[in-house]
């Protein structure tokens, strides 16, 4: 009985110590606080690495995509996988692939340093892409999800880094 409750207790110290808190070097602290001078002036970009459809496997990106904030304007490059609900005029304009000058953002800090960003962009006049809204969060470091909303199709997840 002692032989169990004493492996029972030296499984609990080691958990607990497993469980203290990251602390960052001060490079990693120098780096996240540019990070949040970028997300909180608004001037930042979103770089896609891969992306993660709702029905199917992720797809690592080659190119240059990206999601582009700044005071007045969100700039969306993104490719799109996965299926749509109405079929598109032009069959070769399936990315999410606009320029935004009135648009809702909002954003919330979380207590671990990372950010949750809402933008929901009102002047897309392209039936692809009308009524789309995205979610990104950012971790300290600058890997960030951004999962993009669209009402005429499925949606679809990206990973990458925020510069």
């Amino acid at each position: 009985m002692k032989k169990i409750l004493g492996i029972i207790s030296l499984f609990l110290i080691i958990l607990f110590i497993g469980c203290k808190t990251k602390e960052l070097s001060p490079e990693q602290q120098i780096k996240a606080q540019e990070y949040v001078d970028k997300i909180e002036s608004r001037n930042f970009i979103f770089n896609a690495n891969s992306a993660q459809p709702m029905s199917g496997r992720s797809i690592n990106l080659n190119y240059n995509y990206y999601l582009k904030v700044s005071k007045d304007t969100v700039i969306a490059n993104l490719p799109y996988y996965g299926r749509s609900y109405v079929a598109p005029i032009n069959p070769r304009d399936i990315s999410i692939d606009f320029t935004s000058t009135n648009f809702l953002y909002s954003e919330n800090k979380k207590k671990d340093g990372a950010y949750e960003i809402k933008i929901v962009p009102k002047d897309i006049t392209n039936r692809e892409n009308e009524g789309i809204s995205f979610l990104l969060k950012i971790s300290p470091d600058g890997y960030a999800t951004l999962n993009a909303l669209p009402t005429n199709r499925q949606s679809i997840s990206f990973y990458g880094t925020v510069e």
